[in-house]
């Protein structure tokens, strides 16, 4: 009803374009319905009777009146002139006359234009019982033959009574039985305003227009119905809802590709990782080409999508402020935390564009080949048998991590020209032969001879800016249910996971092959297990060390010296689960248990157990390098202020 008021204006317009004196004419006359109209009439009355309806059409009325006034004078029972006798003297605001002939041409010929004849008599007298009351005849004329001239009473009617419903149902049997008619398309439009179809009602004026309407009524329609700016912004939510749909959809098929590369992989991985033959780098050619795609795909995607969320978050806050602003109640604290969520979050994003990967610092002091030539040694004979150049930096750090890094400049690292770095953990050296360190070194220099290492740039760049991301919001309170920012970087962080970490898990898988083909699965298997549980107990023992430090504000004596009263009972059940954990498709790596089923098989070149020995004996005074480790942790844990100086 608030729709039809709107449109209450234009109730003078219609009935300018539908009445003609007191009733409602027909758009045009159908010389076959003319024929049967003045079926009883004489030949010299039925000339009369045209040449009055002519002049009813033309606004003639004292001449309709004259002619009409002959007939009944002859036949006054004749419907049609009854009918159209009515419309002369309601024109004239004759109405009592008017409805009487009206009545008296629905009591000759009982039906749908007696009652719609009635109807529009009774419609132009005005008053609220006699509205009523042509509104009953009205719907009975479209009930009873739902025609052009029926129709178009009811419609007139409707806009006078505001008569949403009634409109409607005009509208529509205009613009079935009257396509062709300005007129239809016009009430259609008004129509469509009833019930706030703004974009058909705009149409419907359209092909009115293109029909004989007038294009300044229609223009003064669309105006005072703010039609070009709602078309406006309908265009600019279905583009956006288009874009943010297409947006979507992208999401979608980089989370299946992801998945369908980590199947394809792993399926790879369990045919012929156990297969000597080069059956699995034949086979994962071309996965690893999909994966470097892909991952240029998805680091491509983030940049387009930050500033989509970005437009969604702002968007979002607006119309929660509009939503607030709407309920007549004004939560200042609320709105604070919108704005200041709202704000946090864009900036967060936008800032994550211009983030970079920051070369790393050096992850611990330099090792030369004076302090240690043995490992120095060791190093270049691994590479040596691999096949590719060795490092040019070793690193020494506390923990038990063994890795491999390579710096430069892209260029540089694309053309084998980059810096080679190996960083090697001190706690993982306990218990560790040479032959299972120059294994697991072996496999760090498969990355090298795969070129792991050589690229990288932009995924490395892409999670700086997602990790960028998603600190800002977290520092800004931002990291909440509400926030669809927050959302969009945890499913992009686990999406961009997905991929970048499935390569990354057949990268290590080509790698164990390489260790167990220069040295043997076993060697490769043994150092692999040493490892893991090298990791766990030193964490746990690292955890007694400090915990007694901490406790005694004093120093580690020797952080790699076994705890007091030896290993606790839930340590070996720490190391059983490591060795045995099913893994995940976010690991970097596959399960260490497959890993070394894989590579069990591959028996590598027989080795001299003679010339085995403890990892240790590869420097020249392992407490002088235990001591140095040691004081690394207790000036960390000073600068913390966990100790005393």
């Amino acid at each position: 009803m608030m729709i039809m008021s709107r449109a209450a204006w234009l109730v003078g317009v219609v009935s300018m374009v539908l009445a003609l004196s007191g009733g409602v004419a027909r758009a045009q006359r159908k010389p076959a319905y003319e024929a049967e109209a003045a079926r009883g009439l004489d030949p010299e009355l039925t000339k009369v009777f045209h040449d009055a309806t002519a002049a009813l059409d033309a606004q003639r009325f004292d001449e309709a009146e004259a002619g009409f006034d002959k007939i009944l004078a002859r036949v006054p029972e004749h419907p049609a002139t009854l009918r159209r006798a009515s419309y002369v003297r309601a024109h004239e605001k004759k109405f009592d006359e008017a409805i009487a002939l009206a009545r008296k041409a629905l009591a000759a010929q009982p039906g749908s234009d007696g009652e719609a004849g009635l109807a529009s008599v009774l419609m132009n007298k005005g008053d609220e019982e006699s509205l009523n009351e042509a509104q009953t005849h009205a719907v009975r004329a479209i009930d009873a033959a739902p025609d052009e001239f029926a129709a178009q009473v009811a419609a007139t009617l409707a806009l006078k009574m505001k008569d949403v419903t009634l409109l409607q149902r005009a509208a529509d049997i205009l613009e079935r039985v009257a396509p062709e008619d300005y007129q239809t398309h016009y009430l259609a439009a008004i129509s469509h305003l009833t019930r706030e179809e703004y974009l058909e009602a705009d149409d419907s004026l359209t092909r009115a227009v293109a029909r004989g309407l007038d294009p300044k009524v229609a223009a003064e329609m669309r105006e005072k119905a703010d039609l070009p700016a709602r078309r406006s912004t309908h265009r600019l939510i279905s583009g956006s809802l288009a874009i943010v749909g297409i947006w979507v959809g992208g999401l979608a098929l980089i989370f299946l590709f992801g998945l369908f590369m980590s199947h394809a992989t792993l399926r790879a991985v369990e045919r012929f990782a156990a297969d000597r033959s080069d059956a699995l780098v034949a086979s994962t050619r071309l996965l690893r080409r999909a994966y470097k795609a892909a991952i240029g795909f998805a680091s491509i995607y983030y940049y387009l999508s930050v500033p989509i969320i970005t437009v969604i978050v702002l968007a979002g806050g607006c119309l929660a402020i509009y939503g607030i602003f709407q309920t007549g109640w004004l939560p200042i604290k609320l709105l604070i935390l919108i704005i200041i969520g709202c704000g946090v979050s864009a900036w967060s994003l936008l800032k994550s564009l211009f983030a970079r990967r920051v070369e790393p610092e050096d992850p611990g002091p330099r090792l030369t080949d004076a302090e240690a030539p043995g490992l120095w040694a060791l190093a270049r004979d691994v590479a040596a048998k691999v096949g590719t150049r060795p490092v040019d930096t070793i690193f020494l750090t506390p923990g038990t991590d063994v890795a491999v890094t390579e710096r430069g400049a892209l260029a540089a690292r694309l053309r084998d020209q980059g810096q080679r770095s190996l960083i090697l953990g001190v706690g993982v050296l306990d218990g560790m032969t040479r032959r299972q360190l120059s294994a697991v070194l072996a496999h760090e220099y498969g990355h090298f001879s795969n070129r792991d290492t050589a690229g990288g740039d932009v995924a490395g760049t892409v999670r700086a800016s997602l990790f960028s991301a998603v600190v800002g919001i977290a520092r800004g309170g931002g990291a909440s249910a509400l926030n669809p920012a927050w959302h969009f970087l945890r499913l992009y962080l686990a999406l961009y996971g997905r991929i970048t970490l499935g390569a990354s898990r057949l990268q290590e898988t080509l790698a164990d092959r390489i260790a167990a083909v220069a040295y043997g699965g076993p060697a490769f298997v043994e150092g692999l297990r040493h490892t893991v549980e090298r990791t766990v107990r030193f964490d746990n023992a690292v955890k007694v060390h400090v915990f007694e430090a901490q406790r005694d504000r004093s120093a580690i004596v020797n952080l790699y010296a076994a705890p007091d009263g030896g290993e606790r009972p839930d340590v070996a059940q720490a190391v059983t689960e490591a060795l045995n954990a099913p893994g995940s498709p976010y690991d970097s790596h596959p399960p260490i248990a497959k890993r070394m089923a894989w590579v069990a098989a591959f028996a590598g070149e027989p080795q001299d157990a003679a010339a085995d020995g403890p990892a240790w004996e590869l420097f020249p005074d392992p407490r002088l390098v235990q001591a140095r480790m040691t004081a690394i942790v207790n000036r960390r844990m000073s600068d913390a202020g966990a100790i005393d100086a």
